[in-house]
């Protein structure tokens, strides 16, 4: 009863398409015209996913039928989606993706801005203080998720393969990392729960008994609670194992937990805002560390042309152990501000590029570790 019920919801716009002696992609483009002037019609979006679906663009089905869900008021018609969006998924379980970004920055190894650095020991000049070497960076790679969707309960559990390419001008920050990961994800009428165990592997090119390789085993969990259709809390929590091939000093366990709120503001503009504490404790008592920042971002378009984003964020370290050479245990200061822009006007490779820069600067009292840094990204993800 239920695959006939989802049966005659997914093929009703057919039979109204060729009733009509329209084809498929001009109704979809028609109700995406719909779409765009009612964003908040849940009958016009539910169209929109069904066309989406038989057009064979079903990342835009499941897309809008998750959005769907996120606004459902009732169990009924939320027990409905999870049908409807089930029956897209076990038709289209695979997605791919491609991802490249264009990383220019006036300090990519982050050199300190001191010259010299005062211990107990006497004086030391740093090796390259002080002489911030610019350069342009480039991350690019693909991902591939195959999604199930598990049965009673309506959840989905998501397999997850990434690989990707660091490459910079200097030679020791070229790396591969790559990442497998299963998410368990649910949705309720009144929030999502996500469960993400992971292994991440990073490799440099550059090898030798201090080299940075390093294995992560962790897991992430965040439930987003919904304030309204448009606004909403989430909480965030993750705890993971470092290994490093290399640097057992820097092996051990790292715990955070965030918190940030989202919502509408003014007329089509989007405020977000957050918390993120950290505690990371390697096996160097002065390596270990409590962390928190604050951040805070706002979103809104210009003039029809496309969107752009103000960001900024401050936070600190405290560290437990006395500091090498020094009479006391490091502590470090850091803000940012940036700002970000994209279009969907502007199309490269069938992509939507996105522009974002920031200022970023660290003060602490270990002359090592005081940089500052003006960096931008030109990023590129495809899906399908």
């Amino acid at each position: 009863m239920k695959s006939l019920l989802i049966c005659l919801i997914l093929c009703a716009t057919a039979v109204t398409a060729l009733a009509q002696n329209r084809t498929l992609e001009q109704v979809r483009f028609d109700t995406a015209r719909l779409l765009f002037e009612n964003p908040d019609h849940r009958a016009v979006r539910f169209r929109y996913a069904k066309v989406s679906y038989h057009t064979g663009n079903y990342r835009a089905a499941k897309f809008h039928l998750l959005e769907l869900m996120r606004t459902s008021k009732a169990a009924d018609d939320l027990a409905l989606l999870k049908r409807v969006h089930g029956t897209v998924v076990e038709t289209a379980p695979l997605s791919f993706g491609l991802n490249l970004s264009i990383l220019p920055s006036t300090n990519i190894s982050r050199t300190s801005s001191n010259q010299i650095f005062d211990t107990l020991a006497g004086t030391f000049r740093i090796v390259g203080g002080g002489q911030e070497e610019s350069g342009v960076g480039l991350r690019f790679g693909g991902r591939m998720s195959y999604e199930t969707v598990l049965p009673n309960d309506g959840g989905t559990l998501t397999y997850s393969a990434a690989l990707n390419r660091n490459q910079y001008p200097v030679d020791r920050l070229n790396s591969y990392d790559g990442t497998l990961s299963v998410t368990w994800g649910q949705h309720g009428l009144r929030g999502t729960t996500q469960i993400t165990p992971y292994v991440f592997r990073n490799f440099y090119d550059q090898t030798g008994p201090q080299n940075a390789d390093s294995t992560r085993i962790g897991v992430k969990a965040s439930y987003e609670h919904y304030l309204t259709d448009k606004s909403s809390i989430t909480g965030t929590i993750a705890v993971e194992n470092r290994n490093y091939d290399g640097l057992d000093y820097l092996d051990g366990p790292l715990l955070s937990l965030g918190a940030s709120y989202t919502a509408p503001v003014f007329d089509q503009s989007s405020l977000g805002f957050g918390i993120l504490t950290t505690h990371s404790k390697p096996t160097r008592a002065h390596l270990q560390y409590t962390g928190i920042s604050l951040w805070g971002e706002i979103t809104t378009p210009v003039f029809g042309m496309g969107t752009l984003g103000l960001n900024a964020s401050l936070g600190g370290r405290n560290y437990d152990g006395i500091f090498p050479a020094l009479a006391e245990a490091r502590q470090d200061r850091f803000a940012s501000i940036g700002i970000s822009f994209s279009s969907a006007r502007i199309r490269v490779w069938d992509t939507i590029p996105k522009l974002s820069c920031q200022i970023e600067q660290n003060r602490s009292n270990v002359a090592l570790y005081e940089y500052k840094s003006k960096d931008c990204a030109l990023t590129f993800v495809q899906n399908f």
